[in-house]
C-alpha cells in the first residue's frame, strides 16, 4: 500500500541512493546527472528544516520508502508553488506509483496550501512524465528551447501548470 509521510531525517540516506541513481537523476535537478553525498544532504536537511516555503513528503510502499515529492516555492500570495517527484527505486517505476503519489500532492496543494496553481518543469524528453502530467490535467504553458545541457547535448524544458479549478477565487 502506498503511503505518504512527512520527509524525515532519517531520509537523509535514501536521498543520497536516490539523487545518486542515474535511472533517477538523468531527469531531475538544476544539473542533470548532478552527485551528491551524505554531507551535501545533511547540510540540505537542515536548511529544509528551517524553510517556511516548502513541504516534502516521502513515498513509501508501506513502510519502505521508495521516493519523494514535495512542493518547494511555495507562494502564499501568489497562491502557487512548484512540484517535484521522484520515484527512487527502480523497480516502484512505471507501476502507477507516481500518480497516486502526484495525486495527493496536488490535493495537499490545492486543499491545504489553498493554491490556485501547482508548476511543475520536465525535460521534453521525458515522454513517460509528461503523459502522467498531462493525464491528471497539467498543461504545458511554455517551452525553453535547449534550456539544459547534459553529456553533450542539449534539451528542450517544459514549463507545465495545473490549476484549481474546483473552487471560486478569491477577490481581491
Amino acid at each position: 500500500m502506498i503511503k505518504i509521510r512527512q520527509h524525515l531525517e532519517k531520509d537523509i540516506p535514501y536521498r543520497v541512493k536516490w539523487l545518486g541513481n542515474s535511472n533517477v537523476n538523468k531527469f531531475i535537478g538544476d544539473e542533470l546527472g548532478q552527485k551528491t553525498n551524505l554531507q551535501k544532504e545533511k547540510m540540505w536537511f537542515s536548511n529544509y528544516k528551517k524553510t517556511k516555503n516548502k513541504k516534502f513528503f516521502t513515498i513509501c510502499d508501506n513502510s519502505k520508502p521508495i521516493g519523494l515529492i514535495g512542493l518547494s516555492n511555495i507562494s502564499k500570495s501568489n497562491k502557487n508553488a512548484d512540484l517535484f517527484i521522484i520515484i527512487g527505486e527502480d523497480d516502484y517505476r512505471g507501476k502507477g506509483i507516481g500518480k497516486i503519489a502526484m495525486k495527493w500532492i496536488i490535493d495537499y496543494g490545492f486543499i491545504k496550501q489553498k493554491l490556485h496553481k501547482i508548476n511543475l518543469g520536465v525535460i521534453k524528453d521525458n515522454i513517460s512524465a509528461i503523459k502522467l502530467y498531462k493525464s491528471l490535467g497539467f498543461i504545458i504553458e511554455g517551452e525553453m528551447k535547449d534550456e539544459i545541457f547534459y553529456k553533450g547535448k542539449f534539451y528542450d524544458f517544459l514549463s507545465m501548470a495545473i490549476f484549481n479549478r474546483n473552487k471560486n477565487k478569491d477577490k481581491k
